[in-house]
């Protein structure tokens, strides 16, 4: 009952943000987000470097600041400054010499899988008919959770990856891709009219695979540090990154979907 509610809180609040708050909210929004997205994955890789969470947390959350002032463009030139600060910054303050190419790692990922990922909203928000696309990514992503769900506990039998996440099964994946074909489907009826049916199917299936993958991806650097949730703040389901997962790379796969054969 707690995740239900609680993904029903979600649900409303981002209709209401995407549809009906201007772009400084919605970039607000997502930089909170990152944040708090960050600091969770941070405190589950770094352990007791706390002074790497902070300097990680806050190189993350100026991407995208970077990509709402300057777009794309911007961001090499960051990443390159951020990828010099890291280094410097293990140069003359870490201690164990052993363990800094792992931390240097941790800490760049961090900042491109979480923040840079995650700031393809920003420019999906910014494209014609934005504010529908991230609907359709959203919907798509949660009826392919929703479905999986109910069809994996119907009809599971084969592990999906089993050291990773053991509750997921095949069954369930495709129920879930079928369901996101479904939901796909009903919305372009109402709200992308332009676009095709058979394009609007073949785009849930990518997004719908891609999504999935996402999760895992996810429950595999969970997994890596011994942890079942990325954090507690979201009741039933579990930290902020746990509830995005599955957002991290379809985000960027819709925006160059559009932009290249789209636009």
């Amino acid at each position: 009952m707690k995740r239900v509610i609680t993904g029903l809180l979600l649900t409303v609040f981002l209709i209401f943000l995407v549809i009906y708050a201007d772009a400084f909210w919605f970039f607000t929004v997502v930089v909170l987000t990152v944040g708090l997205a960050l600091l969770e994955y941070y405190r589950i890789t770094v352990g007791q470097e706390k002074r790497l969470l902070f300097i990680g947390t806050l190189l993350g959350v100026a991407v995208p600041v970077i990509i709402y002032s300057f777009g794309l463009k911007g961001f090499g030139g960051y990443l390159l400054f951020a990828v010099f600060v890291i280094f410097a910054y293990c140069l003359f303050s870490h201690k164990e010499i052993a363990s800094v190419t792992r931390h240097i790692g941790i800490v760049i990922l961090g900042v491109i899988y979480i923040a840079f990922f995650l700031s393809h909203l920003i420019l999906l928000r910014g494209l014609e008919e934005g504010s529908l696309w991230i609907l359709f990514l959203v919907f798509i992503i949660s009826a392919n959770d929703t479905f999986a769900y109910y069809a994996g506990k119907r009809f599971g039998k084969r592990k999906l990856a089993p050291i990773v996440s053991p509750s997921k099964t095949l069954e369930g994946a495709l129920g879930g891709l079928i369901g996101g074909m479904v939901i796909a489907t009903a919305f372009q009826q109402f709200f992308l009219i332009k676009v095709s049916s058979n394009e609007v199917l073949i785009l849930a299936l990518l997004i719908g695979i891609i999504s999935q993958f996402s999760d895992l991806f996810e429950s595999l650097i969970k997994r890596s540090a011994g942890v079942k949730d990325s954090g507690s703040l979201l009741p039933g389901h579990g930290g902020v990154l746990d509830r995005i997962d599955s957002l991290i790379f379809p985000a960027p796969f819709l925006y160059y979907y559009i932009i290249i054969f789209r636009l």
